[in-house]
C-alpha cells in the first residue's frame, strides 16, 4: 500500500505565513505539519508520494535525503487533479490524505478496511462535507448542507483501490472552478461499499490560528536538556533544549517547551508553556507564551509575544508587543480573504510574516496579521492587517 499526500495548494488563507513556506512545511510543535503524518505512515506504507506544486523546490529540498517521492501538479486545478498525478505510481490500495491536516493513529484502523473514509464528529457539521451513513457504510457525502444528515464530517483522508484513480479523470469543475476529489469519491461510493472510521485526532491547518491550536495539542517535549544552562536559570516541567542552545542568567523556562539549536535566551527572559523557538532565535529580556517563533527571529528587549505565530528573520524593536486579549473578553476575530472570521479563541495574538521589522514600542492588536517584509515606525499601533512589504508610519499604510 502507498500513501498519497496532497500538498500542492498555495495556502492563501494562511497568508502571510505561506508567502515563503508552503503550508504543509510550516512547523508546529517542532516539525512541519506534513511530518506529523509521515511519522505515523512510515510504519505501514511501502512508499509515500507527495504531490506538490506551489514552491515545489522546498519540498524537494526537505525530502532530499529521504525515501519520500515528490511529484508535481503543474497547474493548480484542484484536489482531484492533484491525486491523479500519482495514479501511475499506485498499483494496489492507496491512502490519500491532505498535506495540511494532521491525523492520528486511527489511520491504522482505516487501513484495516477494504475501502473507507476517516471522519470526525463535529458540532458544526454544516461547515464541512457531511456523511450520510447507514449501518457503518457511507451512502453519500453532502457538501456544507443546511440540514446535515449526521454530525460526521469528511477529514480528507481516504482508503481506496487503484480503480479509484480512473474516476479522477472524469471529474468536472465544481462551482468554485476546481476539480474536487470528493466528486470522484461520490462516484466511487456508487460502485462499492465505503466504510468509515471516526478519527481519534483531526487537526485542520487551514487558517493561521489553527497553527496555534495544533501547536498546543501536539507539543510533546520530554525533558531533554543538552544546551548550555546558566546556574541561575530555572527550568520547570518538560522542556527540550537542544545542543547548541544557550540559556542565560535568571531566565525562566516553563514546559512544555522546545528550544532548538543556536537559540540564545536571556538574560532575564521568561519562556512560558507551549512555546517553540526554532533554530537561532534570540530572546532577550522578554516574554514568550504559547507561540511558535521561527528561525533567526529576534525579540531582544522588553518584548511580549503571546498566542502568536512569528515567521522567520523577524525583528522586534525594543518594547514591541503582541496583544492577545480583547478588552471585552470576547473571542478574537481575524480577517481572512476579506471575511471577518470568529477564531473561537479568547486569546490570540499576532500572525507575523517573515522578514518583518516592528519598530520600537509597536503594538499589534489581537488577531492582526503583519505581511511578509512589512515595516512599522516607532510607537505604531497595528489596528488593521498590514500587506506584504508595506510601511506603517503615523498610522498610515503605504
Amino acid at each position: 500500500m502507498k500513501a498519497v499526500i496532497l500538498a500542492a495548494g498555495r495556502g492563501t488563507r494562511m497568508k502571510p505565513l505561506t508567502e515563503d513556506t508552503p503550508k504543509p512545511l510550516i512547523p508546529v510543535a517542532g516539525k512541519p505539519i506534513i511530518q506529523h503524518n509521515i511519522d505515523i505512515l512510515d510504519d505501514f506504507v511501502e512508499e509515500i508520494i507527495v504531490v506538490a506544486g506551489y514552491r515545489i523546490r522546498d519540498f524537494r529540498e526537505y525530502f532530499n535525503d529521504t525515501d519520500v517521492r515528490v511529484v508535481e501538479q503543474e497547474e493548480p486545478k484542484g484536489t482531484a487533479d492533484a491525486a491523479f498525478q500519482a495514479s501511475s505510481l499506485v498499483n494496489n490500495r492507496a491512502l490519500i490524505l491532505n498535506g495540511d491536516d494532521i491525523y492520528g493513529n486511527s489511520i491504522r484502523d482505516l487501513i484495516k478496511k477494504d475501502a473507507g473514509v476517516l471522519v470526525s464528529e463535529s458540532s458544526r457539521p454544516e461547515r464541512y462535507g457531511v456523511l450520510d451513513t447507514e449501518q457503518g457504510t457511507v451512502n453519500r457525502i453532502v457538501e456544507k448542507p443546511e440540514n446535515p444528515p449526521s454530525n460526521l464530517v469528511n477529514t480528507g483522508c481516504f482508503l481506496v483501490d487503484e480503480d479509484f484513480f480512473p474516476l479522477l479523470e472524469e471529474v468536472r469543475k465544481s462551482e468554485r472552478g476546481e476539480l474536487e476529489i470528493t466528486d470522484a469519491l461520490t462516484d466511487y461510493i456508487e460502485k462499492r461499499d465505503l466504510e468509515y472510521v471516526v478519527a481519534d485526532r483531526w487537526i485542520p491547518c487551514s487558517y493561521p490560528w489553527q497553527l496555534i491550536n495544533a501547536n498546543q495539542e501536539l507539543i510533546d517535549s520530554e525533558k531533554d536538556i543538552k544546551g548550555e544552562i546558566d546556574p541561575s536559570a530555572t527550568i520547570k516541567g518538560d522542556v527540550k533544549i537542544e545542543k547548541g542552545a544557550e540559556i542565560k542568567e535568571n531566565t525562566i523556562i516553563e514546559g512544555p517547551a522546545i528550544i532548538k539549536t543556536g537559540c540564545k535566551v536571556g538574560p532575564n527572559a521568561h519562556i512560558r508553556e507551549n512555546t517553540v523557538l526554532e533554530e537561532n532565535v534570540k530572546v532577550g529580556c522578554s516574554e514568550v507564551k504559547n507561540s511558535v517563533v521561527r528561525e533567526e527571529t529576534q525579540l531582544p528587549h522588553f518584548n511580549y509575544v503571546g498566542d502568536s505565530y512569528i515567521g522567520q528573520n523577524v525583528n522586534f524593536g525594543a518594547g514591541a508587543k503582541t496583544a492577545n486579549l480583547r478588552n471585552d473578553g470576547k473571542p478574537v476575530k481575524m480577517e481572512v480573504k476579506n471575511d471577518l472570521i470568529d477564531t473561537g479563541r479568547k486569546k490570540l495574538g499576532g500572525i507575523i510574516g517573515s522578514n518583518t521589522k516592528l519598530g520600537v514600542n509597536t503594538s499589534v492588536k489581537p488577531g492582526r496579521k503583519v505581511g511578509l517584509g512589512a515595516v512599522t515606525d516607532c510607537n505604531e499601533k497595528v489596528e488593521k492587517n498590514l500587506p506584504d512589504n508595506s510601511v506603517l508610519k503615523n498610522g498610515e499604510i503605504s
